[in-house]
């Protein structure tokens, strides 16, 4: 049996764009929301661990977007 494998296609391609946009758009504005919600009266803890949580499920949307081979060094061939 052979493995289903998702390919190039158009539908792919806009998903993958758009999980990139959502993971960096969530690597971005964690810093402005740890600024609005300190503002609100949360204690500081509160709000900059939203903020890394925020971050750190930018990372790995971003990884699994881009894909985990583009990301690791090409071996250089001696």
């Amino acid at each position: 049996m052979s493995a289903v494998r998702v390919g190039d296609s158009d539908l792919t391609k806009i998903l993958r764009g758009v999980a990139v946009i959502v993971a960096a758009a969530l690597m971005i504005l964690p810093a402005y929301f740890n600024y609005e919600i300190w503002k609100t009266g949360f204690n500081p803890v509160v709000s900059m661990a939203i903020s890394l949580q925020l971050f750190a499920i930018g990372i790995v949307i971003f990884i699994l977007a881009v894909g985990k081979e583009r990301l690791a060094p090409k071996s250089q061939p001696q």
